[in-house]
């Protein structure tokens, strides 16, 4: 059951958009729908990018109504064999006004493949800045001396005092569309992306005060490449 403030909930699905088209440095959704702009709003963007070879995929600040965002992300990439892709997940928030306008997603490397965006309002926080985040990759992150590919993997994630502190995940798995099950926090939405890849994005609201909450996610199927990013905000 949600609990409400002026009537409002405190988190709430606003956008979503998915882009198909091959695409280097950007992907421009316009005319996302921002939900009513109140006093202290702030919109917090999943964004999921994936490609079907070995290419680097970094996100850099979005913008959300004209407005960069505070954030950041977690991804990675094949290193020749199997497996292979380049899948990321991020988790960026702003306070734009107005009650619609366009989110930016940018990334440095090389062409991905598919970008989807999950936007959503949050009314009872006081910074658009993270207080921590964790991250987790197939393959430890990058290139490694002996990389693994682990079907699951969870990190900790510190949780802010004063009752109200929301966490979010983005986690996004390349040339695999196992369902994944998020960890320690409740998941808005699991799906296929262009017909090859997985996305999954979930958050909790509300929470008190707790450190090293265990995030992460887990799936049937490992050898895959994949990212996932968890922020916290108070």
């Amino acid at each position: 059951m949600l609990l409400f403030i002026d009537d409002r909930a405190p988190v709430q699905l606003v956008a979503s958009a998915v882009d198909t088209v091959d695409r280097s440095g950007s992907y421009t959704f316009a005319g996302l729908n921002f939900g009513d702009d109140f006093s202290n709003r702030t919109l917090v963007a999943l964004v999921h990018l994936a490609a079907g070879g070995n290419v680097t995929l970094d996100q850099t600040p979005a913008t959300i109504g004209g407005t960069t965002t505070s954030g950041g992300d977690a991804g990675d990439l094949g290193q020749g064999g199997t497996p292979v892709g380049a899948a990321g997940g991020g988790v960026w928030a702003a306070k734009p006004s107005g009650t619609s306008g366009s989110v930016v997603v940018n990334f440095s490397g090389g062409s991905a493949s598919a970008c989807a965006v999950y936007l959503f309002a949050v009314t009872d926080i006081a910074s658009a800045t993270p207080h921590a985040f964790s991250v987790g990759a197939g393959g430890s992150g990058g290139i490694t001396s002996d990389p693994t590919y682990p079907a699951s993997m969870n990190g900790t994630l510190n949780v802010p005092s004063g009752g109200s502190a929301v966490i979010f995940g983005s986690a996004t798995r390349a040339n695999n569309t196992a369902a994944i099950t998020l960890v320690g926090m409740t998941q808005a939405y699991d799906l296929t992306l262009d017909g090859s890849h997985r996305i999954a994005g979930g958050y909790s609201f509300r929470l008190p005060q707790e450190t090293n909450r265990t995030v992460g996610l887990s799936t049937s199927t490992g050898n895959v490449i994949f990212g996932m990013r968890a922020a916290s905000f108070a």
